[in-house]
């Protein structure tokens, strides 16, 4: 079958995943996003996944942040094309689609960009078992019948042993007013979906201030930097209240599970 000059043809099994990657993440590195489809078990060379993105540049299905770089990598995100691509394979999300007014902003690229650092870092130890982006959410929290009480930065599930966890995932890089921080208190204490909220910060002093304005609370909520995540992952220490207490991610999350919260 001869195409057009100058045409692109999209492969369902190599492009499709390569563009749900960009747009479920907003913005994500040149080289998070080979290890993303890594990962997924969808690229193995790295030369034909240079070439795959650099064709997809050219066709405009997803764009290069100008001026801004991420360890080196360039930084990519998905176009409206892209998304009219993405649609036309049947993959639609409600928050980020062919007509959505608003596209990514700038002010969003290192939020989503150490977001993807952190799961990668699950991913590189044989951690994760799923995560589900802020895009996912929030198209899933419209349509749902049983809606997460917010959109989320993630749902993760990891694995804990032979037995997987689940929470909600937030991370922080600046301070909300204490009015935003009063109806979010309110959501995570009416949130029946996930057993615990894990509240990643940029630097202590923010996860200090953060902690203050979130606790205390019925439902485990943990705090830690990102720094310390990525580094330590399950031994990594958690903060649970404002009187320093803390234990590993591993038994906030054994901690949080429903079975022992029940026995209690």
């Amino acid at each position: 079958m001869r195409y057009a000059k100058g045409s692109s043809v999209i492969s369902a099994e190599r492009d499709i995943p390569l563009l749900r990657h960009v747009r479920n993440c907003r913005f994500v590195g040149h080289c998070q996003l080979f290890e993303l489809l890594q990962y997924d078990a969808v690229a193995s060379s790295r030369t034909t996944f240079n070439w795959r993105v650099h064709r997809l540049l050219k066709a405009r299905y997803i764009s290069r942040l100008e001026s801004v770089c991420w360890q080196g990598s360039p930084i990519y995100s998905v176009t409206q094309n892209g998304l009219l691509e993405l649609e036309s394979q049947g993959d639609f999300a409600i928050t980020l689609n062919s007509r959505t007014r608003h596209m990514p902003h700038r002010s969003q690229v290192f939020h989503a960009l150490e977001l993807n650092a952190i799961r990668l870092a699950l991913a590189r130890n044989l951690l994760l078992v799923s995560w589900q982006s802020d895009v996912e959410i929030g198209s899933l929290n419209v349509v749902s019948t049983s809606p997460f009480q917010k959109d989320y930065d993630a749902i993760v599930k990891i694995w804990l042993g032979q037995e997987v966890r689940e929470f909600a995932l937030e991370y922080e890089r600046s301070l909300k007013s204490s009015k935003q921080y009063a109806h979010i208190r309110a959501a995570l204490e009416a949130e029946h979906r996930v057993p615990s909220i894990l509240y990643v910060t940029v630097d202590p002093d923010l996860m200090l201030a953060l902690l203050y304005q979130l606790l205390p609370a019925s439902k485990p909520i943990g705090f830690l930097t990102a720094r310390c995540f990525k580094q330590e992952l399950l031994a990594a220490m958690v903060r649970t209240d404002a009187c320093g207490s803390c234990v590993s991610l591993e038994r906030f999350l054994e901690f949080s599970h429903p079975l022992y919260m029940a026995a209690q």
